[in-house]
């Protein structure tokens, strides 16, 4: 039985005969298959794109990186496979940590270099390179606060600043209190190589560290000392062991944060019904402060009004007597101009009188017969008399009209 074969046109296939023999056919073209005496097989092509490239293994145990694009078939008497991998992807803040494998030709031993690629860039590994997996704690997903060795696994390094949550149990005070710590701890990885040469789990670190330092900072307070002192657990001080530790492997702590704590179910009872207490007495010394508060201010409201009524008052007297004083002041100048009126008036009187008796000079009159004749009725008259030998005195007035001159 005799088999037609077609090869397409940009594919190959091989023949394999019955001695063993392999012959690569490459299309188009047609293949005449006796299935006694030969098999054809035609060729996976593996393709990779910009963003690929193709790991080759060959038979000979040589391993071929060939970056996108890129197109290859499968060759089973040379490859022992090929296989299409994505370029790794590197942020600006994103490193990758790679061991190089090295010759030294003289003593033939073999030894790794470390090489740090940053980026942003597109990587791919060379045959002799194999990329540092780190396995950190982590969280292990139920809750946040909850870590666990090796639940983070990861071949890219960040280096932007990072924090996790971290709850210290079984934290036992002075007076033998027993609680629970919340915290969160922010660092940032300073030194790449610090941090490779020197841990192989920072986080581990960080959290046997900075437990030290809560249980050192709790060992010596009792319950209600560690509960007024509690925000000293935001500042680094706090947190000798935590920092030194951090800078031994390359980072740096920049803040702590206390989120509470935790005390037993009796403890926090016996908590709750104090801090119950002592709010109630808060708010009852607070509302009898209120209300002095506010028995002052009326008091001194009271005062205030009887000031301005005093002040008031006492303008009120000042106006009264600024008003007399102007009335008087008024008086005086009427009775001044009724005066000054008066004294007009007998000088005009006395000048009438003195022309009067000039004229009469000037026409020869004798002037005192003419006074002495004006007065001839005189204002009052005296007579003294005897009556029974008594002396009696009597005054009898005169009244004189006299014309006015």
């Amino acid at each position: 039985m005799v088999l037609i074969r077609k090869i397409k046109s940009g594919r190959r296939s091989i023949v394999w005969r019955f001695n063993g023999e392999a012959q690569y056919l490459d299309g188009p073209r047609l293949v005449t298959v006796w299935p006694c005496i030969n098999r054809i097989q035609p060729l996976t092509l593996h393709h990779a794109n910009d963003m690929q490239y193709l790991e080759v293994s060959y038979a000979d145990g040589k391993t071929e990186i060939q970056p996108g694009p890129a197109a290859l078939f499968d060759d089973p008497l040379k490859i022992s496979y090929i296989q299409t991998k994505d370029l790794i992807k590197l942020d600006a803040n994103e490193i990758l940590v790679l061991y190089t494998q090295a010759n030294e030709s003289e003593k033939q031993d073999l030894h790794s270099v470390r090489q740090i690629v940053k980026g942003p860039t597109l990587y791919a590994p060379k045959p002799n390179e194999w990329i540092h997996e780190f396995t950190w704690h982590g969280e292990d997903g139920s809750h946040k606060t909850h870590i666990i060795p090796g639940a983070k696994k990861f071949q890219k390094l960040r280096l932007i600043p990072d924090q996790f949550y971290y709850n210290i149990t079984d934290v036992r005070t002075a007076d033998d209190a027993l609680i629970t710590v919340k915290l969160m701890i922010f660092f940032e990885l300073m030194n790449v190589e610090t941090m490779l040469n020197n841990t192989r789990d920072p986080i581990a670190d960080f959290i046997n560290a900075i437990c030290a330092d809560v249980i050192a900072f709790a060992s010596v307070r009792k319950y209600e000392t560690f509960l007024e002192n509690a925000n000293q657990l935001n500042q680094l001080e706090t947190y000798p062991q935590l920092i030194a530790r951090a800078e031994t492997v390359g980072y740096r702590i920049n803040k702590v944060v206390f989120r509470g704590y935790q005390a037993t179910e009796k403890l926090q009872l016996m908590n709750d019904n104090a801090i119950e207490k002592r709010t109630k007495l808060r708010l009852e010394d607070e509302a009898e402060r209120q209300l002095q508060i506010l028995e002052d201010l009326k008091l001194e409201k009271r005062f205030e009004r009887s000031q301005k009524e005093r002040k008031m008052q006492l303008e009120q007297m000042l106006h009264k007597l600024d008003m007399d004083k102007q009335q008087h002041a008024s008086r005086l100048q009427a009775k001044e101009a009724e005066n000054q009126l008066e004294h007009e008036h007998q000088q005009l009187l006395h000048e009438g009188e003195i022309k009067f008796y000039e004229k009469l000079r000037e026409l020869g009159t004798d002037i005192t017969q003419v006074m002495v004749a004006q007065q001839r009725n005189p204002d009052k008259l005296i007579q003294i008399v005897n009556d029974n030998e008594h002396k009696t005195l009597k005054t009898t007035p005169t009244v004189q009209f006299v014309d006015n001159l």
